[in-house]
């Protein structure tokens, strides 16, 4: 469990730990930086979303309308479709990450 939180909060947490030198280093308030990553990734978030709905509703994202493809097209719409599909799901894991880091502030501990 340690090992997949590690994996998919990894790049959050090593953003941050950088983001801390650089934030203590300009006397800023690292919450103000987390905040910001809060409100993009939930506006990127969103419109992948949205961008995933409106593909889906015309219906290209269905197997058989992807396989009467055949060559680059049909691997490019797969590509699309795995983005669309994981790239919600990232961004989705980001906007929560980011959201327990303004609730819990663990950076608290370390700038006593």
């Amino acid at each position: 469990m340690g090992f997949t939180i590690l994996i998919f909060f990894g790049p959050l947490i090593l953003g941050i730990m950088l983001l801390e030198f650089l934030m203590i280093w300009l006397k800023s308030a690292l919450n103000v930086v987390v905040a910001i990553m809060l409100a993009v990734n939930a506006v990127f978030f969103l419109a992948l979303l949205l961008l995933r709905f409106r593909w889906k509703a015309t219906g290209r994202m269905e197997p058989g309308v992807i396989n009467n493809y055949e060559g680059w097209r049909r691997y490019g719409l797969l590509g699309v479709k795995l983005l669309l599909t994981w790239g919600v799901a990232w961004e989705a894991l980001l906007v929560v990450g980011c959201a327990l880091l303004l609730f819990f502030r663990p950076w608290t501990v370390l700038m006593i």
